[in-house]
Parts: structure tokens; C-alpha cells; sequence
């Protein structure tokens, strides 16, 4: 058994989730139930990895091993069916870093960039920064609020010229594992106007039971001649400090400018980053499959304190990820204003939603990887400033 109930002390240790409160909320002690990132002790094997690594060591130049591509190639099988081949592969520091360069390198400054919102931050910043237009297409609420690609709207949307679409595949911050025919048909669509879909899958090892994760490359064979896909051991097991994540790119003639592009401005992996992936995939499974079990009764609990003591929030039980969407507009509180009453009065750090876009007004993300006595905290300081 591991240790999932143990709150690691990560403060002073330049953590973005725990030191860098004071910056983005003005108070370095909220409860921080905010950045993307889990407090679990990491697997233990990785541990052992890394410091064996750094006794009596160089860190010269360095490159992607057999043991990398091996433990790379084994996990996606075992896990959700992916067959990767070595060469289909392309190592980038970060899964938006990687999304950067594929647009960079796949379409032109003032091309169309489709989202469907409420999605994660950097699919607004990335086309931006990039001179790429965005175009939205929100995605609807449908049975028990159960998010779902409005069909109808996304290819109109495509009809305009869209050149790529970021897929959020499962979906940050709703939670949704998206289902094969929806798979099928965004591929089918997407190739039937010319449109690249980049797949950011970074949280597809996090599924909860009943759902299964079908990767974009599995969803038809059109899907793997007009897609790539980000993936990374990041968010899983909390690495996203070692900066190592990988592109899988099916069609030679997108993988071949994909890597010109990189080589361009000579992007790589550093080498911890690189024996990390290899470790955590390699001896992971039973980690994760443990991890998935606490992180289920977390949301579990979330709804069912939810449901005591603060009956006017919307939540649902998220399919994966380790993130929670909350609805607070029962509250008829400008978004401004809700997320000084959490800061200031409630004193917890949570993600505002309206950096997921418009869709996100009145919500919030809270992130529930961390030890339930955390959880607890952060909701009962809640409950007690806003009340039933």
C-alpha cells in the first residue's frame, strides 16, 4: 500500500501550488487546492532512480535510451491499446511547449485555431502568442450535466476555415472521457475540412472506473493521418518539474516538419526527465492503480460534502483527471468578486473559471489530488464563508 494519506511538506521548496500564492492570490497562507500538480509521495522506485543517478555522476550531454522507448512503447499498449512505434515518436520539454511547435510548424500566423471551451488556460495563450486566430466552439451541458461536443456548432465553426483544432482528450477542467463515435466523428469532420487535431492527452492515465480512455490515433484511420498527439508521465505522477514529455506523430510528412521545427530551436529533453519516464513507466502500474482508487473517494467525498453543507454549488462526479468544476452562479456573484470571497474570507486557493474561458463564469476548478484531510480543510473553510 502507498502512502496517498500523507501530506507531503512542500513549502520553501519553490513549489508553484504551495510558494507562489502570495504572488497570484496576495496571502501565502490559503489552503491550496489550486495548480494542476498532486502532494502524493512520488513512486518510490523513481525516487531510488533519481538519486542513484546523481551520486558519483556526470551530466553531460544526453539522449533517449532503448530502456526510454521500451518503457514509452509498453505503457501506452498496456494501458489504453496506443501502439506506438519508436520512430513515430518526438521529445519535447512540456506537452504545451510541444503544442507550440506544432503550430508553429503546421500553420501560418493569422490561421484559425479551434477550442471548445471551458478548456485549459494555455489553448487560449498558445494560439495567441503564436498570431493565430481563435475560434470557439463551447461545448453544452447535457444530461446531468455531463459536458458534450456540440456537433453542429464545431462544424460550423470548421466551415469558416479552421486550420487545427486542440483537442482536450479527457477534458480539463469538465472531466469528460470522450467516447469512441465522439472520436469518430471530430475525426471525420475535422478531415473533411482540412483541419490538423492536436490531441493533448496528458491526463489519459487518470480514468476513473466504467470509463476507458480511447486515444485520438485509435479512433479511425483518418484520425491518425491528420492528428498528433501530446502526452507526458506528468500529470500522473507528478514529474511535470522534470520536464519530460514526447509527440506521437503517425504521418511521416507532419512528423517530418514537426521535427524540423524542433531541431530549429534545438528543444530536448535533460536526462532526469528522461530516466523518469522510464522509471514511472516501468514500475508504475500498481502506483497508479492505487492512486485512482484514493483519488475516486476524494471526488466521492467532494460531492457528498457538496451535497451537506453546500447544496446551491453544482457539482458532478468527474470521469477522470484529478480536478473537480464547480458551479457557484447560484450565488449571483460576479467572478471577481466570488474569488476575493474564497481568497480573502474562506482563505483556500482555487483555479477561477473564467480562465477557461467565458463558459467558466460563477465556476471554479478545484483540484483534489491531495490528502483528504486537505480537502477537508479547504471545503469546511468554504462552507463556513458562504454558508448553505
Amino acid at each position: 500500500m502507498y502512502e496517498f494519506d500523507r501530506l507531503l511538506e512542500r513549502k520553501g521548496t519553490d513549489s508553484a501550488k504551495w510558494d507562489a500564492m502570495q504572488q497570484n492570490y496576495g496571502d501565502s497562507g490559503l489552503t491550496p487546492l489550486w495548480v494542476a500538480d498532486t502532494d502524493f509521495p512520488v513512486l518510490p522506485e523513481l525516487e531510488r532512480a533519481l538519486s542513484e543517478r546523481a551520486v558519483n555522476a556526470t551530466f553531460g550531454y544526453t539522449f533517449a535510451g532503448e530502456g526510454y522507448y521500451k518503457s514509452l512503447i509498453d505503457w501506452n499498449a498496456r494501458r489504453s491499446g496506443l501502439r506506438v512505434a519508436k520512430e513515430e515518436v518526438l521529445d519535447v520539454p512540456g506537452v504545451v511547449c510541444g503544442i507550440s511547435f506544432v503550430l508553429a510548424a503546421l500553420t501560418k500566423p493569422g490561421g484559425k485555431v479551434l477550442i471548445c471551451p471551458p478548456v485549459y488556460p494555455p489553448f487560449f495563450a498558445v494560439p495567441k502568442a503564436l498570431n493565430r486566430e481563435l475560434v470557439f466552439s463551447p461545448l453544452r451541458r447535457g444530461e446531468a450535466g455531463r459536458h458534450e461536443v456540440d456537433f453542429g456548432g464545431f462544424e460550423a465553426k470548421l466551415k469558416e476555415g479552421v486550420k487545427a483544432f486542440i483537442l482536450c482528450s479527457p477534458h480539463n477542467p469538465v472531466g469528460r472521457v470522450w467516447e469512441k463515435s465522439e472520436l469518430e466523428k471530430l475525426a471525420e469532420l475535422c478531415a473533411r475540412y482540412g483541419t490538423l487535431v492536436i490531441s493533448d492527452e496528458i491526463h489519459s492515465d487518470l480514468i476513473f472506473p466504467g470509463r476507458k480512455h480511447v486515444p485520438f490515433l485509435n479512433a479511425s484511420p483518418k484520425a491518425e493521418e491528420i492528428s498528433v498527439t501530446a502526452m507526458a508521465p506528468s500529470k500522473t505522477f507528478n514529474v511535470a518539474g522534470l520536464k519530460a514529455s514526447y509527440l506521437i506523430v503517425r504521418n511521416p510528412e507532419l512528423r517530418k516538419k514537426i521535427r524540423e521545427e524542433l531541431e530549429r530551436f534545438h528543444v530536448g529533453v535533460n536526462l532526469f526527465g528522461y530516466k523518469a519516464a522510464e522509471v514511472v513507466y516501468r514500475d508504475g502500474e500498481r502506483w497508479l492503480e492505487e492512486l485512482l482508487v484514493y483519488l475516486e473517494d476524494n471526488a466521492r467525498f467532494v460531492l457528498s460534502f457538496v451535497e451537506s453543507h453546500l447544496p446551491r454549488v453544482g457539482a458532478y462526479m468527474p470521469e477522470s483527471t484529478y480536478l473537480m468544476w464547480l458551479d457557484f452562479s447560484a450565488y449571483g456573484l460576479e467572478q471577481e468578486v466570488l474569488m476575493k470571497k474564497f481568497a480573502g474570507e474562506a482563505k483556500v486557493a482555487l483555479n477561477s473559471g473564467t480562465a477557461f474561458g467565458e463558459e467558466g463564469k460563477g465556476h471554479v476548478r478545484l483540484n483534489i489530488g491531495t490528502t483528504r484531510a486537505l480537502i477537508r480543510e479547504g471545503l469546511e473553510k468554504i462552507a463556513a464563508a458562504f454558508g448553505a
